[in-house]
């Protein structure tokens, strides 16, 4: 059991990260890179997505991307975000003023949907909390719900390479995610294992306004 699944992980975020999420993002990111990052998974995933569509944001926190979503997007899409916390799908809640918007807790690991039954899926900065074996599951999880021809979306660490940027990167981010997190060993082999799921690669981008310490993988089932 990875410290992603155990229950005092849950706990964690239940209890106490959940309190101090939204702010902590924005100490971390600045309210700015944080826009810029939920800025750019909208941008990129608004071009497949039509009326009457059902999204699932996976792994969702306290749903402040999911609302950016439901309040860009077109009213007649039903949106889904979920979480295994549910100290941050209450802080979610909470936020909802949207009639086509819900929030539940789920497993990422067992999905509570029928097969093919989501157009797109968005899973933003939870990959890189699991090792192989988890990220695989999720992925087939994500291949089981998603319709054929459906759009999966991940937003994700992306160490540059450029060298002055890597530093910066290792300095800021890296290092603690060495630690802390399988981030590096996720960025080594995402592409692998979307193939490996049954996904087809459209297009992989860094994304330059964040100095390319985040990307965006783009494939369809």
């Amino acid at each position: 059991m990875t410290f992603y699944q155990s229950k005092g992980y849950k706990q964690v975020y239940d209890i106490f990260i959940s309190k101090f999420y939204d702010i902590g993002l924005k100490i971390g990111l600045t309210p700015n890179g944080e826009n810029v990052l939920r800025t750019s998974v909208f941008k990129s995933v608004s071009p497949y997505i039509k009326k009457g569509d059902r999204i699932l944001d996976l792994c969702c926190g306290t749903g402040t991307l999911t609302i950016l979503l439901t309040k860009l997007l077109h009213k007649n899409c039903k949106i889904i975000g979920v979480d295994l916390s549910s100290g941050q799908i209450a802080k979610a809640q909470k936020k909802n003023r949207y009639s086509n918007l819900k929030f539940a807790i789920m497993d990422a690991n067992d999905l509570l949907f029928p097969n093919d039954y989501f157009n797109q899926v968005v899973i933003s900065a939870a990959l890189h909390e699991m090792n192989k074996k988890q990220r695989l599951n999720v992925l087939s999880e994500i291949h089981r719900v998603l319709k054929k021809g459906g759009i999966l979306l991940i937003l994700e660490h992306h160490e540059p390479l450029k060298a002055s940027l890597r530093i910066l990167y290792n300095f800021y981010l890296g290092f603690i995610e060495k630690i802390t997190s399988h981030s590096f060993e996720m960025q080594r082999n995402i592409l692998k294992e979307l193939n490996k799921m049954g996904f087809n690669i459209l297009r992989q981008t860094p994304i330059k306004n964040f100095l390319n310490f985040f990307q965006i993988i783009l494939s369809k089932k």
